[in-house]
């Protein structure tokens, strides 16, 4: 099966027909176009290492390692761990010496899906994403010139035999990020040859997560037609196409990978959600049209996708629905711990008061006419996404 996710016309008007009568066919088909084909996600151009093998198991190593972190306690698993789903059970994630996060981790289950990252889409790859994590000084505090020292110390010969070797380090102080002096005062060459590691330390960790898709579930099982659906699943299916939920969350991933103002959380307005991620990710170095993608054009691309499109304010990312039955915390602020109620919230639009809320407030017109009807059978039905116990390969090393 080969799909791309939908734009944002497609999806109003498959949220309009999902409001109408239809028949149970209509929506059995509707959602049966939504199994995940691991043979079938998107490549990943700007970076030729996606789906190296040797590259995966080197990105795997990294993404337990703790010891790539200022303090040696936290690792990219700290904030995904495998055991709740690859998302994590705190409202916000808990950086090096416990430094809270602005946000709650988004789950990383199918996010090779998504165009973007993070809840703002402040990253245009799965590569760079983690390079973000790795120098946030609320999550890893690490800075690229120490991310270099690391792998030529701890896993140089892993790292060579995927990207060639590795630059002399020897001149450089322990540690530099830009913005600072130390980093500043280095030869352009210098730099350049730290942010070629830098980004190939992501793009090893980019080829690892991509076999995090959370496939083969009871739901991909039952449109191949290995299994049928209790009558509540089969009622909450019904409801989950008719009441409007696959408006945004369709596709393989269950979400559109689009930015919707659905009003939940951040009521202070603090938070402008897309509208300051867009600036972000068309300043960063790493983005898909910079110096370190392998295919700028592809980047150029699709940042001119994205720069076309409003930075919405307080718009945040679709999450992935696969596996959210197994989460603990929902929403980009991770202060709902209960699937009902913020199911519930998100029908209201985000607690405004009256069904279909959406366009009204700067929400989302997609929320207009959304039904919070047969909750808990739509919860029922989200339980068939729930993930299979990961492979050994996928666990810590």
């Amino acid at each position: 099966m080969h799909w791309k996710v939908m734009g944002p016309a497609a999806a109003v008007a498959l949220a309009a027909v999902a409001c109408s009568p239809q028949d149970d066919a209509v929506g059995q088909a509707t959602l049966a176009a939504m199994a995940l084909d691991p043979a079938a996600i998107p490549s990943s151009p700007t970076n030729l290492h996606a789906d190296d093998p040797a590259a995966s198991a080197l990105g795997r190593r990294l993404f337990f390692d703790k010891r790539m972190s200022a303090d040696g306690g936290v690792a990219c698993a700290s904030c995904h761990d495998p055991s709740k789903g690859f998302s994590d059970p705190r409202p916000v994630s808990l950086g090096v010496d416990h430094r809270p996060g602005s946000r709650h981790s988004m789950p990383i289950t199918a996010a090779a899906l998504h165009p973007f990252q993070f809840w703002d889409g402040r990253a245009d790859s799965l590569w760079s994403q983690p390079l973000k994590a790795m120098e946030g000084q609320k999550e890893m505090d690490f800075s690229r010139v120490e991310v270099a020292h690391f792998i030529h110390e701890n896993y140089r010969a892993d790292y060579e035999s995927v990207f060639g070797p590795m630059p002399d380090l020897a001149a450089l102080p322990p540690e530099a990020r830009p913005g600072e002096a130390a980093w500043d005062s280095l030869p352009a060459q210098s730099r350049d040859d730290v942010q070629r590691v830098f980004a190939s330390v992501g793009k090893s960790i980019e080829a690892y997560e991509r076999k995090l898709l959370c496939a083969d579930t009871r739901f991909d099982r039952w449109t191949r037609g290995e299994i049928t659906l209790t009558a509540d699943e089969q009622s909450g299916a019904d409801s989950f196409v008719s009441n409007g939920c696959i408006g945004c969350h369709n596709g393989p991933s269950f979400s559109d990978g689009k930015f919707h103002a659905i009003g939940v959380g951040g009521a202070d307005g603090a938070d402008l959600g897309r509208a300051a991620g867009l600036p972000l990710l068309l300043a960063d170095p790493f983005n898909g049209a910079g110096a370190y993608s392998d295919d700028p054009a592809a980047g150029k691309a699709l940042l001119a996708i994205a720069a076309s499109e409003a930075g919405e304010t307080r718009a945040f990312r679709t999450a992935s629905l696969r596996g959210v039955g197994q989460r603990q915390r929902f929403g980009h602020l991770g202060d709902s711990n209960d699937l009902r109620q913020f199911i519930t919230q998100v029908y209201r639009g985000g607690g405004g008061g009256g069904r279909g809320g959406g366009g009204d407030n700067g929400l989302d017109p997609l929320l207009r006419g959304v039904d919070a009807d047969n909750v808990d059978a739509i919860i029922a039905f989200l339980r068939t996404l729930d993930c299979p116990v990961p492979s050994a390969d996928l666990l810590a090393p």
